[in-house]
């Protein structure tokens, strides 16, 4: 099977969602690009905000679990992971009506186990290919920066919708990574299976 990424795709993802308005500034952003994108969302954030949520899905982004309260799961007993997981899965359900498959654990942390676990439960567990850590900014210019200096094709960037800087950071972005040839994609098109790291082999 050829994958997407040999046609130099980019894959935007956000973590920590949904946080209006910010998740919904976001939202306009992608829109205005024409770019779709994927937001994996917090058991405990979604019950709050369950209508933001319902926006993002449709708008067409794909949606995964990151878990309900972000622990390290690198530190907790499997079945406290299992337990946060199925959570935000049943929240998801109940609002959105559907059971996600892509998972994303908080930081990227995960144990042999949990990897095992996870992926035998038949979800895809998405991480990236390299960290830009955006909340540090200290400013969009900075962050663009950072992530066009490392763009590969196939490259899997985690953003978080509540950052301050992150519409501005877009602006430079996608246009530049469009000049370079790149397509915009959501994970679900990648065409990968298990844990994902696209962009790193």
């Amino acid at each position: 099977m050829k994958f997407l990424e040999e046609k130099k795709c980019f894959y935007l993802t956000f973590d920590g969602s949904p946080n209006p308005p910010a998740t919904d500034r976001l939202l306009n952003a992608l829109a205005r690009h024409g770019v779709q994108a994927g937001f994996f969302m917090e058991g405990r954030r979604l019950e709050l905000e369950s209508d933001c949520a319902r926006r993002v899905l449709a708008a067409g982004h794909d949606i995964g679990n990151h878990s309900y309260n972000h622990p390290e799961f690198d530190k907790l007993p499997i079945e406290d992971c299992m337990q946060e997981v199925e959570q935000t899965q049943a929240i998801i359900q109940r609002a959105l009506g559907f059971y996600p498959r892509l998972l994303r654990p908080p930081m990227g942390l995960l144990t042999p186990e949990v990897e095992t676990t996870f992926v035998e439960k038949g979800f895809d567990i998405i991480l990236w290919s390299y960290s830009v850590r955006d909340w540090e900014g200290p400013d969009a210019q900075a962050v663009a920066g950072r992530i066009l200096s490392q763009a590969v094709p196939g490259a899997i960037i985690a953003c978080h919708d509540r950052v301050e800087w992150l519409v501005d950071t877009l602006d430079i972005v996608i246009p530049a990574l469009r000049r370079q040839g790149f397509e915009f994609r959501k994970i679900s098109e990648c065409g990968r299976r298990g844990v994902v790291r696209i962009g790193v082999t």
